[in-house]
């Protein structure tokens, strides 16, 4: 065990485990009966929902946010032409020992499945593709407007988005500051119309009786999680934002055959982080990512903004923030040394890429990057160590997750169980294709 793992700090946490399964609280307990218009959700029994989301905006500060500034577009704003010249130099050496077909994860089959992996992937615009905006409708006349009670319509809509691939779905108010003000190029605008349209190369527009969104949750492969930095990991990245084109492009369909405006949307119109929390989907951590209750941090978000009047989730709370006061292992883990290590959460940005008046460790993304291009990988070492990351759901694991949502005095001792157990290493790539896995590489929970 870890020296930090004081005797005080396991009797604590035996007993604190012991406690929660003393009281009853473990799962157990019947589901209450559900009318026909009600959606049985799939949050745990430990997951409490809240009005706000439990790390605060200014609402004098948040805003819409200029895709253009964020470091994977903006890049060579940030750092000096020196410094862009050696990190390129870096990125050009790694490459010629991947072609080498010498590295573990590195190797043809890695990189031929990590290619693949794209080729759903729509290009680099908005309203392309199965991401397209246009009215999609079944033969015949114009579609009626399908006529159901909010909560019914929120079940039939949540039932769709499984239907079409997603793991877990929400569905908030439209908070237009969550909204690029500019992306791929184009103005983003709300106006009085029909219907979406784009002027190209010149702005997109968003009618404004559109006024909800549906954040969706892709998994992604813990195994293949815990190779990073490879492009086997990477391989479980494409393949999901390929799955996210399928599941947001068919949900939209779906929507527009019920007579009503549907806009989806993966990593454009605006970052799906803010989406997901205000649905009710899990919180931002550390990393300043998101983070299921369910899934952790290994997954992927999208969304689809409409005109479908549904009822509402309210965002959730369930001990992330303590539980990443107390932790940090994703801070320490971080090679490129992007992550925070402040105590606490607070409003001070660490540059022009981030977007300001949010709550959140904020990463330092020109270094993130960096290590990407050296390591000529999506590096995901912050997922595969995240505690939360387990992709074996058993009594132990429940438990643990439990007694942080409930009990943050244990949070410190159960950080530690985590580490000292071995969580969270990375695993030789080469043994990944000699698992026996499920559809996608991820095993069932």
């Amino acid at each position: 065990m870890s020296d930090d793992l004081k005797r005080r700090d396991f009797l604590a946490g035996c007993v604190g485990a012991g406690g929660l399964a003393a009281a009853g609280v473990f799962p157990g307990a019947a589901l209450p009966s559900m009318g026909e218009d009600e959606f049985v959700s799939t949050r745990p029994w430990w997951v409490r929902q809240v009005d706000e989301p439990v790390l605060a905006i200014d609402p004098d500060v948040y805003a819409s946010y200029d895709q253009h500034k964020n470091v994977l577009s903006a890049y060579r704003d940030y750092v000096s032409e020196e410094r862009a010249r050696e990190v390129a130099e870096l990125n050009e050496a790694m490459k010629r020992d991947v072609e080498a077909g010498n590295l573990p994860g590195y190797r043809r089959e890695d990189q031929a499945l990590m290619l693949a992996g794209w080729t759903l992937r729509g290009t680099g615009n908005m309203n392309r593709g199965l991401r397209s905006w246009a009215q999609q409708r079944r033969r015949g006349d114009p579609v009626v407007p399908w006529e159901a009670s909010p909560e019914k319509a929120a079940n039939v809509v949540k039932k769709a988005a499984r239907f079409f691939g997603s793991a877990d779905a929400g569905i908030a108010l439209l908070d237009r500051r969550h909204v690029f003000s500019r992306s791929y190029g184009v103005d983003i605008h709300f106006e009085d119309v029909e219907e979406p349209y784009e002027i190209e190369n010149e702005k997109a527009v968003i009618p404004e009786k559109v006024k909800y969104a549906i954040a969706v949750v892709v998994r992604m492969s813990p195994d293949m999680a815990s190779l990073a930095p490879s492009q086997l990991c990477d391989a479980t990245s494409s393949l999901g934002y390929s799955r996210l084109e399928f599941t947001v492009g068919h949900l939209g369909a779906f929507i527009r055959n019920l007579g009503y405006t549907a806009i989806p949307s993966v990593n454009g119109l605006g970052s799906s982080i803010p989406f997901a929390v205000d649905a009710g989907l899990g919180e931002v951590g550390r990393t300043n990512r998101f983070i299921s209750p369910i899934y952790g941090p290994a997954v992927q978000l999208g969304k689809v903004l409409t005109d479908m009047p549904m009822a509402v989730d309210k965002p959730i709370h369930f001990g992330l923030k303590e539980f990443c006061i107390a932790c940090g292992r994703c801070a320490e883990s971080c090679p490129a040394k992007s992550l925070s290590f402040d105590d606490e959460p607070s409003f001070e940005i660490r540059g022009e890429w981030n977007n300001p008046g949010h709550q959140t460790w904020y990463e330092d993304g020109v270094s993130c990057f960096e290590f990407w291009e050296q390591s000529n990988s999506y590096c995901s070492t912050c997922i595969m160590v995240c505690p939360w990351a387990k992709k074996d759901k058993t009594v132990l694991h429940e438990i643990v997750k439990a007694s942080s949502a409930k009990m943050p005095i244990l949070d410190r001792f159960l950080a530690s169980m985590d580490e000292s157990f071995g969580y969270g290493r990375q695993k030789d790539p080469d043994r990944w294709w000699d698992l026996d896995l499920l559809e996608h590489g991820i095993d069932s929970m």
